[in-house]
C-alpha cells in the first residue's frame, strides 16, 4: 500500500510538473521561437508541431494562444510591422529638423536596414508568393509602408517636393519600387556595387535628392 502510495503520488507530481511546463508558455516565447525558426529554416518550416517540439510541450500547447498558422502568421506580422515602424520614427526623430528629403533617405537606410536582418520575415510582411496564407494574414496596407506616403505628402504639401500633387502616387511608388527592388535583388544575390560608386542605398538616395531638387518638369 505505501509503495502504492508512493507510486502514485510520483505520477501525480510528473502530471503536474508537466502541466506547469505547459502553462509556464508565453505568447512571447511561442513567438520568439516562431520567429527564430522562421529565421533559420523559412515558412515553410513554421508549424505548431515544430514550435512544440523547440519549446519541449505537447503540440496542443501552441493552440492556447493561437488558433492556427494563420493566425500565428498574423501575430509575426504585426510584430515585423511594430519593430520596422518603430526604427522609421526612431530615424525621422534624429534628425526631426531635416528636410524632407533627409526623411525619405532615413526611411530607406532603415528599411533596407531592417529587411537585411530579418529576410524572412521581411518575406511574409511584403512579399505575395505565399499565396492564401499571406493575403488572409496581412489584408491591409501595412503600416510602415503609410508611414512611407505620409512622409513623402509633407514634401509635397510644404513646397518642398517640387512636383504637382497630382505626381505623388506615381512618385510614391517610383520611391517605393526601387527600395524593395534593391532588396529583391540582395536576397537573391544579384545586387552588385558598380565600380567607383557609392553602396547601393546611397547611389539610389543620390538620384532621387537630384530627382526632388529639380524644378518640375
Amino acid at each position: 500500500m505505501v509503495v502504492l502510495e508512493i507510486l502514485l503520488g510520483s505520477h501525480l507530481d510528473t502530471q503536474t510538473k508537466h502541466r506547469r511546463v505547459r502553462n509556464s508558455l508565453s505568447r512571447e516565447e511561442i513567438r520568439n521561437v516562431s520567429l527564430l525558426i522562421l529565421k533559420e529554416e523559412g515558412i515553410d518550416a513554421l508549424s505548431m508541431r515544430h514550435i512544440a517540439n523547440r519549446l519541449g510541450c505537447s503540440v496542443a500547447s501552441p493552440y492556447s494562444y493561437y488558433e492556427s498558422q494563420i493566425d500565428l502568421v498574423k501575430d509575426l506580422i504585426k510584430h515585423g510591422e511594430d519593430e520596422l515602424l518603430g526604427m522609421l520614427r526612431s530615424a525621422i526623430e534624429s534628425i526631426s529638423a531635416g528636410t524632407t528629403f533627409e526623411k525619405l533617405a532615413a526611411i530607406a537606410r532603415s528599411y533596407f536596414k531592417f529587411a537585411s536582418t530579418n529576410r524572412e520575415l521581411h518575406k511574409i510582411m511584403f512579399v505575395t508568393d505565399y499565396g492564401t496564407l499571406h493575403r488572409k494574414a496581412f489584408p491591409q496596407l501595412p503600416k510602415s509602408y503609410r508611414f512611407f506616403l505620409e512622409t513623402l505628402r509633407e514634401g509635397f504639401e510644404s513646397g518642398e517636393i517640387r512636383y504637382p500633387i497630382n505626381e505623388y502616387t506615381a512618385i510614391a511608388r517610383l520611391m517605393w519600387s526601387w527600395m524593395y527592388g534593391l532588396l529583391v535583388l540582395d536576397m537573391t544575390g544579384m545586387l552588385r556595387k558598380r565600380r567607383g560608386s557609392d553602396n547601393p542605398i546611397e547611389e539610389g538616395i543620390n538620384y532621387f535628392k537630384a530627382l526632388f531638387s529639380a524644378p518640375a518638369p
